[in-house]
């Protein structure tokens, strides 16, 4: 495959918001560490907040590499800029596991809570 269509399908893919293959596509492509360590970043966004996977967040951490700690500074500072931005993806939403309804600070709480109980990778 050539540079520009590589190119083109780690854009596609970031545009359709696809970061976990984004991630995969940069690393394979030996793209900078920033721009890999930004995709990661938006990764676990995504799988937290907006799809609020508990399991999938956990084995995405230890994927990247990130610990328990770095999984939280990390979320809580996207959190704060969502709660500035009036993101709708920290409001309330349902949570199978524990049967009501919970902001993102609080699936975060649990979440960190019950790391040790989720299956890894």
């Amino acid at each position: 495959m050539d540079q520009p269509a590589e190119k083109d399908e780690l854009e596609t893919e970031i545009h359709r918001g696809n970061f976990t293959r984004a991630v995969a596509l940069a690393e394979s492509r030996g793209l900078t560490a920033d721009r890999v360590a930004e995709l990661k970043v938006k990764a676990l966004w995504q799988m937290s907040a907006v799809n609020r996977n508990a399991p999938g967040t956990r084995r995405l951490a230890d994927t990247y590499g990130f610990n328990k700690e770095r999984v939280r500074e990390i979320l809580a500072q996207l959190q704060e800029k969502a709660a500035q931005k009036g993101d709708r993806s920290i409001e309330p939403c349902y949570d199978h596991a524990t049967r009501k309804y919970l902001s993102f600070e609080q699936w975060l709480e649990q979440f960190l809570k019950n790391w040790d109980r989720l299956a890894k990778s």
